[in-house]
C-alpha cells in the first residue's frame, strides 16, 4: 500500500514528466520560423521576361507563362489529350470496363495532397466538377522517399512498391496514361548548394526518374509536374532542411521549368513520340511557390505559416491539403493537356467504370481483332499506333505515299507499349499506308492525312 509520501512523490514526478514534456514542445516550436514569413525572391511566375542570378523567368520558354499553342510540343499534347481512351488491365482500349487512370507520384507532402484529390475525382454527386465515370486517381506516393531513393540503389524496392500499390487498387500497371509528380531532392543534404548547378542536378535526376517511370508504366502518356511549396518556415533542424528549406525549395521549380523547356526544345533524352520514347509528353501542374506570406502579384496566391504543420514548418497543415488537392483539380479539369479526359461528356456517356460490368456500351474506335489500329483517321498531327493482342517489341516505324515510295522511317531498340504516338503533321495531305515491325513481322494499315 502507498503511503502519503509515495503518492506525493508520483504527483511530482508526473507534474514535472508534464512540464518537461511542454518545454520540448515550446522549444520545438520555436524551431518553425515563422518570421521568415519573405525572403524576397520573386516567384516565376511573377518574374516573366526578368531575370534571377542571369536566368529569365517565367514557367515556358521566352520568359511567359504560358506554353506558345502554334508549337509542336503544344500541338502533339493537346493531340494526346483528345485521343486519350480507357484501357483495360491488360492495356486493350475498352469503354466496357477501361480507364482513364492518372496516378499522383511523390514523397508524403504531394501523397497527402492526392489523399484529399482522389476522394474528388470520384465524388459524383459534385455540383462543381463533372468529371468522366472512367477518369481515375490513384495516389501513388512514397512517405519520405525523395528522387534520391527512387532512383538510387534501392530503387527495385521505390518501383515494386508502386506496381503492388496500383495492384492493391484493383488496377494493372498498364492502365496509368496520366501522372502529376512534385519530387525534391535530399542529395544536397550536406548544406552544399548552388545555382544553377543544384537544380540543373534535379533535373537530371527528374529525367532519370521519367525513363524508370516509362519502364514500368509502358502507357504512361502525359505528366503534369510541380516543384516544391515555400520552404522558409521550415525547421532547420530536419536532416532534409538544405533540400527543403530556401532557397532550394525556389530552385526546386527553376528544376521543373527546365525539364519542360528541355523537352519543348527537342532534347532526345525526353523524346515522347514515334520510335524511342524515353518519357511522357511533360508540362506544369499547379505552381505551388509563394514567397511566403507575400501575395504573388500575379494571382495573389500566398501562404502563411499558419498553413504549414506546427511540427516542421515543412508539411501542410489539413485544411491547405484540401485547398491544394482541389488547386490541382482545377488544373487537370481545365488544362488543354487533360479537360477532354477529366470531364464528362458524349463521348464518356456510355462509358462504364472499371471493375463495373453491370452496363454495356460499344467501343468509339473500331479496332482490329489482332494487328494494329491507326487513329484518329484521319489524322492531322498525330496519329496513335495501337496494337491488339500482339506481344513482341516494336522495332520500326515506316510511313509509304500512294506511289509506294518510302517517305518516312523511325528505328528503334524495341518500343514495349501498346500505343505509340507518330508525328505526320509534315505530311503532305493524302492517303498513306503505316508499317510497323514487331519483332520480326511487319504489320501494316492505311491512313488519311488531312
Amino acid at each position: 500500500m502507498k503511503t502519503l509520501n509515495d503518492m506525493k512523490q508520483t504527483r511530482l514526478i508526473t507534474s514535472l514528466t508534464i512540464l518537461l514534456f511542454s518545454v520540448c514542445q515550446t522549444l520545438h516550436a520555436q524551431l518553425i520560423v515563422c518570421e521568415n514569413d519573405s525572403t524576397g525572391l520573386i516567384p516565376l511566375i511573377d518574374l516573366g521576361p526578368g531575370y534571377y542570378e542571369g536566368y529569365q523567368g517565367g514557367l515556358f520558354l521566352d520568359g511567359s507563362n504560358f506554353e506558345n499553342p502554334a508549337g509542336q510540343h503544344f500541338k502533339k499534347g493537346k493531340n494526346f489529350a483528345k485521343n486519350l481512351q480507357p484501357l483495360d488491365s491488360l492495356g486493350n482500349i475498352n469503354y466496357d470496363g477501361g480507364t482513364v487512370l492518372m496516378g499522383g507520384f511523390g514523397p508524403s507532402l504531394p501523397g497527402h495532397m492526392m489523399d484529399e484529390f482522389v476522394p474528388v475525382v470520384r465524388d459524383t454527386t459534385d455540383d462543381v466538377y463533372f468529371t468522366n465515370i472512367c477518369f481515375d486517381a490513384i495516389n501513388m506516393g512514397a512517405g519520405g522517399k525523395g528522387l534520391d531513393y527512387a532512383i538510387g540503389e534501392d530503387s527495385n524496392k521505390y518501383w515494386n512498391n508502386m506496381e503492388k500499390k496500383i495492384a492493391e487498387k484493383g488496377y494493372t500497371v498498364s492502365q496509368l496514361q496520366v501522372g502529376w509528380m512534385y519530387f525534391n531532392d535530399k542529395y544536397d543534404s550536406t548544406g552544399t548548394q548552388s545555382f544553377p548547378e543544384t537544380p540543373n542536378h534535379i533535373r537530371d535526376n527528374l529525367v532519370t526518374y521519367l525513363h524508370m517511370l516509362k519502364n514500368h508504366f509502358p502507357n504512361m502518356k502525359i505528366m503534369f509536374v510541380s516543384g516544391r511549396h515555400y520552404g522558409g518556415y521550415a525547421d532547420s533542424t530536419l536532416e532534409q532542411f538544405p533540400a527543403i528549406g530556401e532557397p532550394a525549395s525556389y530552385w526546386n521549380n527553376w528544376s521543373v521549368k527546365w525539364l519542360i523547356e528541355d523537352q519543348i526544345t527537342g532534347d532526345p533524352d525526353l523524346k515522347y513520340f514515334g520510335a524511342n520514347i524515353k518519357s511522357p509528353f511533360l508540362t506544369w501542374g499547379p505552381y505551388y511557390w509563394t514567397d511566403g506570406a507575400e501575395p504573388r502579384a500575379t494571382d495573389g496566391r500566398s501562404y502563411t505559416c499558419e498553413e504549414f504543420s506546427s511540427e516542421d514548418g515543412f508539411h501542410l497543415d489539413e485544411e491547405t491539403y484540401v485547398d491544394d488537392a482541389d488547386y490541382l483539380m482545377q488544373h487537370v479539369y481545365n488544362s488543354e493537356f487533360s479537360k477532354y479526359y477529366v470531364k464528362d461528356g458524349t463521348k464518356w456517356t456510355d462509358c462504364v467504370p472499371y471493375l463495373d460490368s453491370l452496363r454495356q456500351q460499344t467501343d468509339y474506335v473500331t479496332i482490329n481483332p489482332t494487328g494494329i489500329t491507326l487513329y484518329p483517321n484521319p489524322a492531322s498531327d498525330i496519329v496513335n499506333v495501337y496494337r491488339h493482342n500482339v506481344h513482341g517489341k516494336v522495332y520500326a516505324i515506316e510511313i509509304y505515299n500512294e506511289m509506294g515510295q518510302l517517305i518516312h522511317k523511325e528505328e528503334s531498340s524495341g518500343e514495349v507499349w501498346n500505343t505509340i504516338p507518330v508525328d505526320v503533321e509534315f505530311l503532305a495531305n493524302g492517303l498513306y499506308v503505316l508499317r510497323v515491325k514487331i519483332e520480326d513481322v511487319w504489320m501494316s494499315e492505311r491512313f488519311l492525312k488531312q
